[in-house]
Parts: C-alpha cells; sequence; structure tokens
C-alpha cells in the first residue's frame, strides 16, 4: 500500500471524539508498563502497549489515551486518541525514536490528565559516516529492481556490505542474491529479478556491514510502490497523416497498466533547433494516439515519446526518449540567411570599393593633370627629315626633336695646326703655290653623317 495513503488512514483515525471544553489538570497517574515490539526491517511495523493504572480499572470515567512519538531533532507527530491501550506504526530506524503516551479521564465537565509516559529506542550502533551513502532503487519497466549504494566517507577498506530486504507477508528477511559491482568494488548494489518480491507491497531494505575495523552503522530504507518505477521508451512509433494533419501512434508494453502511465512527446523541425514538449493524460486503450499540434507538413519534423509510471499521486521515473522518427516533406536544409548575409555583404562591400577608387582616380586625373614627358614631346624633332633640309625646314614645331643616339666621332683640324703645316712646308712651295693656299678656304663634310638621320656633325676647315 502506498504510504501517503497509510498516512492519510492513520490521520483519519485520529480519535477525537468526546472532546470537551474544559480546563485539563494533572491529577490523574499515568500508564505503565509502556513497552515497543517492531517486526521486520528498514520501514518496520512497531506496536506500542501501555497498562492502566489499577485504580482506574473500575473508574466510571471516560477514560482515553494520547500518544505521539517523533525522531531525532524532529517535532512531535501523529497524536492520537484513543480508547485502545495499544498502537501500531511504520518507523525507521536511522534516527532515534521516542513515544509517549498518557492519559485522559474525563467526568462530564471535569477533565483529568497524568504527566506523560516516554520511552526510547536509540538508533543502530556504529559511527555514522560509516553508513552507505547515495543510496537509490531503480524497477525498471515493471520487470526487476537494482539498487545501489555508495560507501560511508569513514568506512574501512575491508567492509563487506549485506543487503536484506523485507515485505508484508514474508515470513523471514530476506539476503540478495545477485550483488552489483562498480568501479572495481564488489558489493555496492543488488539485483533483484521479478519474482523475489511483490511489486504491490513496499520493499523494506537493511544494507548493514561487517568489518574486523569499526562497527559499521546500518542503513535502512522503504521503497514504495510506484515511486521508483522507471519504464522503458515507447516502441513501435508509427506517424499517419489524415486531412493534412498528423497522428502519432505507438505500442506500448502489454504488462502495463495504461491507466497508470503517462506521456510526453517532443517534436522540433528542421527550421528550429528547440523542442516542443506536448504532456499527455494516461490512455485507457491499448494503443495509445494522439493529433500532433501545429506541425507544419512541408518541412521534415523529428518525434520523440517517453513514458512514466505514475499511481496513486507517486510520480515515477520518466523513460529514456524513444527513437527519433520523421514526418513531413524532406524540402533538405533551409536556407541560411545568416550564412547568406556573411557572403553576400563582403562582395557588395568589395564591389563598392572598386567603384569607389576608380572614380576617385578619374576625379585626380581631372584636378591634377599628369606632368607631360619632355622625351615624348621631342621625339623626332630632326630625324624625320632623312637629310633633307627643306623637308626639315618645313616640318611643325612638335616634331622638330632632337635625338642623338649614336655619338660619330672625326678628327678636326684647326686652323692653327693648317698654318704650323704650311709654315714648315713653305720653303718647299713656290711663290703660285703659296697663293693659292692663302685665297682657298676648303669646307669638308662627312656625307655619311648627312645620311644619318639621328646626327649630323660638321667638320669645318679653313685656312
Amino acid at each position: 500500500m502506498d504510504l501517503r495513503l497509510v498516512l492519510c488512514l492513520m490521520s483519519a483515525s485520529l480519535v477525537t471524539e468526546g472532546s470537551h471544553d474544559c480546563t485539563w489538570t494533572e491529577t490523574v497517574t499515568p500508564p505503565t508498563d509502556l513497552t515497543v515490539t517492531l517486526k521486520g526491517i528498514g520501514f518496520i511495523n512497531s506496536t506500542w502497549t501501555w497498562k492502566l493504572p489499577s485504580y482506574l480499572e473500575n473508574s466510571t470515567k471516560e477514560i482515553k489515551f494520547e500518544s505521539v512519538f517523533k525522531y531525532d531533532g524532529a517535532e512531535w507527530d501523529e497524536r492520537k486518541r484513543k480508547k485502545d491501550m495499544t498502537r501500531e506504526d511504520k518507523v525507521i530506524l536511522n534516527q532515534g525514536i521516542t513515544f509517549r503516551v498518557k492519559a485522559l479521564a474525563i467526568n462530564g465537565d471535569t477533565c483529568q490528565e497524568s504527566n506523560w509516559t516516554e520511552k526510547y529506542i536509540p538508533p543502530a550502533e556504529g559511527d555514522a559516516n560509516t553508513a552507505v551513502r547515495n543510496f537509490g532503487c531503480i524497477f525498471y519497466n515493471l520487470e526487476y529492481i537494482n539498487c545501489t549504494w555508495d560507501i560511508g566517507s569513514k568506512t574501512p577498506a575491508n567492509t563487506v556490505y549485506n543487503f536484506n530486504y523485507w515485505q508484508k507477508g514474508m515470513d523471514v528477511i530476506q539476503n540478495c542474491t545477485s550483488y552489483i559491482s562498480k568501479d572495481g568494488r564488489l558489493n555496492v548494489g543488488c539485483h533483484l529479478q521479478r519474482d523475489q518480491f511483490d511489486d504491490e507491497q513496499d520493499l523494506h531494505i537493511c544494507v548493514s556491514g561487517n568489518s574486523s575495523s569499526a562497527k559499521i552503522k546500518p542503513f535502512f530504507y522503504n521503497l514504495e510502490a510506484a515511486s521508483f518505477v522507471q519504464l522503458s521508451p515507447p516502441w513501435g512509433i508509427n506517424i499517419s497523416k489524415m486531412n493534412k494533419v498528423f497522428w502519432i501512434n505507438w505500442s506500448p508494453a502489454a504488462h502495463w497498466n495504461q491507466k497508470c502511465v503517462i506521456y510526453e512527446i517532443r517534436r522540433k523541425s528542421s527550421m528550429s533547433s528547440d523542442w516542443i514538449v506536448h504532456e499527455l493524460s494516461s490512455f485507457k486503450t491499448s494503443n495509445p494516439e494522439m493529433k500532433i499540434p501545429d506541425a507544419d507538413p512541408n518541412v521534415k519534423n523529428v518525434v520523440q515519446v517517453r513514458a512514466r509510471y505514475n499511481i496513486c499521486g507517486d510520480d515515477g521515473i520518466w523513460s529514456e526518449w524513444s527513437e527519433e522518427e520523421y514526418f513531413g516533406e524532406d524540402i533538405g536544409p533551409g536556407w541560411n540567411w545568416k550564412i547568406a548575409l556573411l557572403i553576400i555583404v563582403p562582395i557588395l562591400v568589395a564591389a563598392a570599393a572598386i567603384t569607389l577608387l576608380t572614380y576617385l582616380k578619374q576625379l585626380q586625373i581631372l584636378i591634377l593633370p599628369p606632368i607631360p614627358d619632355p622625351g615624348k614631346i621631342f621625339k623626332g624633332m630632326f630625324g624625320d627629315s632623312s637629310g633633307n633640309d627643306v623637308m626639315w625646314s618645313k616640318q611643325t614645331k612638335e616634331s622638330l626633336i632632337f635625338k642623338a643616339e649614336e655619338e660619330i666621332v672625326h678628327q678636326v683640324t684647326t686652323v692653327e695646326q693648317l698654318q704650323a703645316t704650311f709654315a714648315e712646308k713653305e720653303g718647299d712651295l713656290g711663290e703660285a703655290e703659296k697663293l693659292e693656299v692663302e685665297e682657298t678656304a676648303v669646307i669638308f663634310v662627312d656625307e655619311a653623317s648627312l645620311l644619318d638621320n639621328n646626327s649630323v656633325h660638321f667638320n669645318l676647315v679653313t685656312s
């Protein structure tokens, strides 16, 4: 039975009938011989009994008993008023428990009460740091249970753990027959097959340890029926289309009670990276089916399903998501405008920069014209006449270009040199010959140089 239901029934059994508006006085002898009997392990059954004072056994007063208990460091809880001299509760022994009871005598408008009679049950022996930590169990797909834990912070290395469990209806405490190893250490978990426990009863667990170095503190735990169930992912997912609307259905396990299972569906399209989650209520049929809302048939979509066991208000553990299923028209990856902008913008900027530079170059030529090259202006000034002076004189000024590309060197004889030569030979010449030399001026022209269009050299000899 679910723990919350148990507590609800226990609260409903709180006896308040016969309450009176009166002032209570401590004039009654308290109950005697308070004892407690524990049965089971973990979340155990405790039976509290006490006796009525002897002088009240034949009293005509209405006698009731108020009882309450608490764990170490907690507040008083579960107050009850009953005529019975016994009380039963489920308790867990990880901490010490204090139980107390007092008698109430009511006679008309006279209300009397006794002092409390208390009983303390200490916790199990051992350092709290030697008890197991991070204990947890999972009931996989309602088929088997795996319980695992971590060793205590002060647990000796030679500690060997023992896993024991008990359920209502069992005559003896059961021992684990299949231990789980983790991180190279033995006995840090227990595996229970489906035929080793009753899934309709709470599982009361005790993990104790044995060590020659220290006293290992046992750890007690109670597993509620539905709070640790984890189903397998739904399978056999099928997607159909009717009147432009998509429907999804799947095949749950045959041993699932569909009234106790809820589902979640998540979907996303190729145009988005965010999942859209829809939670579904329980189905009464063995073939769950639902409409996929807001699904665009013009894009590719992916959908997954998971399940959770939910019974009597207790939420189990979500299963893993099912395998991905696709539907809708596969149009390929959508156009990514961010990538397009990264490509187009640099191209536009480069084209604008080239256009601007070209415009600025033309503008520079208009504002600052280039300086003329004299070599180009006077090119062919003298070379185009080919020695014809008349033709050269008729050329335009722009074509009169002197271009001395090759230098022609001729020996020049000065007049002084000729006179010195003639003076030496004057004695050998006659009078007639001397006169001819003095009156004659000879001009030598290099005809070869006149034929050269690029340079003209004159050698003038006079006497």
